[in-house]
């Protein structure tokens, strides 16, 4: 399988390849205990496959949780600290999760990878000022 023709894919088209790679890759060890196994090669190449079609779902949830983000601050009213916090939780529940705001945020303002609460994260934000934090995370969901 080639790249192109798996960053041509939507995130729910790799999930269903995702499931039938994983599927097969299970067929083929089963075969592979009874000795019923034609071309073992096959079992690396499935493999390789899978880790290609998983590292693009997680691109594509990563862009995706960065432009949420991007349009989460760009809608704060209040750009205090409470407000983007109040934001930074609006994320997780429309679907985010928690651990997921913290690393898609950490990514872009959190450079020495310190362990942060929302709270942090919100105050780090907020030192940006507004136009600056939207402008980086369009740049870091650019890059992805």
């Amino acid at each position: 399988m080639n790249i192109s023709e798996i960053r041509e894919k939507t995130r729910v088209e790799l999930t269903a390849q995702g499931r039938d790679l994983r599927r097969e890759l299970f067929d083929l060890k089963l075969r592979k205990a009874t000795s019923q196994l034609e071309r073992p090669i096959r079992l690396r190449e499935l493999r390789h496959d899978i880790a290609r079609v998983e590292t693009r779902v997680t691109q594509l949830g990563r862009k995706d949780a960065l432009e949420n983000l991007a349009k989460a601050l760009n809608g704060v009213k209040e750009f205090t600290v409470d407000g983007v916090a109040s934001a930074l939780l609006g994320l997780v529940k429309r679907g985010l999760s928690r651990k997921g705001v913290l690393k898609v945020g950490g990514a872009v303002f959190n450079k020495n990878k310190d362990r942060l609460t929302n709270r942090e994260m919100a105050v780090l934000i907020q030192a940006k000022g507004r136009e600056k934090a939207v402008k980086l995370v369009k740049k870091e969901a650019a890059a992805n």
